[in-house]
Order: structure tokens, then sequence, then C-alpha cells
């Protein structure tokens, strides 16, 4: 395994970073090592869109060539502006991009990604090495040239178990109760309410609280409430959306496209614990975030925020008689030692999960 002291020495030598991230528990080790060592700055913009936006600012203000830390699936929402900003402009970046789904062995949300893996990279003409322990400072040295010399992006591929093992200093805030008991009390308010959960431990404590229906998503990330937006005007039920607050972050369109006229029927809980826990417990940007000024701004109508069961329970009571939207921002603790065991998928296909929402929604669209 590859020590992180050593790996961002060869970093710095080569003059890289800043590091600017959206976590992968791949990466997890090195983001611990540079997030208390601080010998490389690391933000960590909301999506990987923006990641390229920032690390191209960077590189226009310095000259410095940023690094981009995000896994596969993030690599995806970076080819936009892979191709009509970077490549077009000449303005390199280094990806570290981890293999998710490499050889199909991982969450099935990374089964399309993983195994096409090297075809995109190829596709995109971005010149690449896939790490390896006994080589990673040539590589890393090789593919810097390349960048230096051509002024285009270059990619370093992470596999599994790449990094050794870094602990996290993360000290959960104990005061909060845990997501899997915010859900647990939701889910029991809500009966026969249709529910959509996001993608990670949303899902599984979701899955765990009850197997119902729900469509429960498993990959996706930062979609979840624009689902609940395409099916809320189809049916008089409603519709309970939880989702962590990295993913309601990631793409804030979906709040900004909420119609309050229109879509009467969405309660959405942001389930807020400061971190993207499934990765190691990195930060969000949640902390400076405004969330009851933020969802006044989209013009919810009824806007709660809870930190205790009590609280919580209080604004359920009032969510039974609701007539407009709700907004309820939950707080809730950062710490893996309460996090379900079980996984949707360990049950389900993704197009089980489909078809069994598809079928009650059929059902229940009109009582």
């Amino acid at each position: 395994m590859i020590n992180s002291e050593e790996f961002t020495t060869c970093l710095i030598k080569h003059n890289l970073g800043l590091v600017i991230e959206v976590p992968c528990s791949y990466l997890k080790d090195i983001l611990n090592y540079l997030n208390q060592t601080k010998r490389l700055e690391v933000i960590n913009p909301v999506n990987e869109a923006l990641v390229m936006g920032i690390a191209s600012g960077y590189y226009l203000s310095t000259g410095k060539i940023p690094i981009v830390a995000l896994q596969n699936s993030g690599f995806m929402n970076t080819l936009n502006a892979l191709t009509s900003l970077n490549q077009l402009y000449q303005i390199p970046v280094f990806y570290l991009i981890t293999w998710r789904g490499e050889l199909g062995h991982d969450a099935p949300e990374h089964d399309i990604t993983g195994l096409k893996m090297e075809e995109y990279l190829k596709t995109f003409d971005l010149p690449y090495e896939i790490v390896s322990e006994s080589k990673y400072q040539n590589q890393i040295s090789k593919l810097a040239d390349i960048a230096i010399k051509t002024k285009k992006p270059v990619a370093l591929v992470i596999r599994k178990g790449s990094f050794e093992a870094f602990p996290s200093l993360l000290k959960p805030e104990e005061n909060y109760f845990s997501r899997y008991e915010a859900i647990k009390l939701i889910k029991e308010s809500s009966g026969g309410a249709l529910c959509i959960s996001s993608t990670g431990f949303p899902s599984r404590d979701s899955f765990s609280v009850l197997d119902s229906p729900d469509f429960y998503m498993v990959g996706s990330m930062g979609h979840t409430f624009s689902i609940a937006l395409g099916i809320a005007p189809n049916t008089k039920k409603k519709i309970v959306v939880l989702d962590g607050e990295g993913s309601s972050l990631m793409h804030l369109g979906g709040l900004a496209s909420f119609n309050p006229d229109r879509i009467k029927n969405i309660n959405y809980f942001i389930l807020d614990n400061e971190g993207y826990e499934s990765t190691g417990g990195q930060p969000t940007v949640s902390p400076n975030v405004n969330f009851k000024l933020l969802a006044k701004s989209f013009n919810f109508k009824n806007i709660y925020e809870v930190s205790k069961e009590a609280g919580l329970k209080e604004v359920l009571r009032k969510l039974k008689t609701a007539k407009e939207s709700s907004f309820i921002h939950v707080k809730i603790v950062n710490s893996s030692q309460k996090v379900s065991e079980k996984r949707v998928s360990d049950k389900y296909t993704c197009p089980q999960i489909k078809e069994r929402f598809m079928e009650n929604f059929k059902r229940v669209k009109n009582h």
C-alpha cells in the first residue's frame, strides 16, 4: 500500500496542488492525511462540475496545476467542463480518479462506469496511469510532465486499497440523534406516503427501518428532490423525501425549480450530519449554509429546523395536517458506528426497486 505522507511529498515535488475534491471512500486515507497535516490545501465543492470550474480558475490565477480528486462516477459529471473548458482552453488538471466498480466488484451504481472506465478515459483523450504501489512516483512524474508540456488534463487512476490506513479525527456531536432514529420516526409517522431516499446511508437506513416499496436510490447523488418534483403532480399522495445535506447541496437547482403553487404534497427532509459519512466522514459545506433562509428563498411555506427527537415528533404531528409542501432540516450525528448494515441492493436489483415503486404508485396514487 502507498504511504500518504510519501505520496503527498511526490505531489508537492512536482508542484501539484491545491486539492479540490468530492470524496470517495477509496481516497479517505489520503484525504484524512491532507486534512490533518495541511501540507496541501484541500477544498470540497458540492459537485464535480464546480470542481472543474474552481480548478480552472486556480490555474488561470497561479499557473499551478490543481489536483482534482473524485470517484469515476463523479468524473462523468466533469465531462462537459473537461471538453468545453479544460481541453478547449488548454487548462490542465491532475485527476485522481478512483476505479469504483473495477471488474464489477462493487455496489451496482458503479457497474457501468467501472467496466468501461478505461474506455471512457481513452474516448476523451486523457493520458492516464493506473496507480502502482512500486511505481507511483514515476507515474506522477510522467503525468505531471505531460500536463505541463501539453497543458491538458491527465489522470492517475486509484484502485481500492491503494493507500495505507490513516484514521479520521472525526468527533461526532453526541447531542444529536442518529439518522436511523430520525428515519424511523419519519416513516412511522408517514404511513402510506410515497418515499424517495437518497443514495448511500439514507436509503440503507430507510430500508433497514422498513422494507417498503420506496424508490431507494443507490446512485445518481443529488437528484433525490428532482425525482420527487417529477412524481408530485401525478398523485394526491404525500411524498416523503429523505435526503442528505451533501446530496441536497450538490444540485440546488432542483430546489430552485420548486413551484409552491403547483407542488403542495412534498415533505422534504434534509438529514444533516455535516459530512460525507459513507466515504469516511469528510466535511460538507453544510456549516456555512443557513438552511432555513435557503428554504424561504425557494418559497417553501412550512419550514422547520430540529435537532432533538422531541422536536422532530412535534414537526411530524404538524405535517399530518399541512396543506402545503414542507422543508424540514434535521441535524443528526455523524458516526459510522450508528449505520445500518443492510443494503437495499443485497435484496433487490435497481430495476426491481423501480418496478416495486411503480406498481405501488399505480395502486395508491389517487387515494
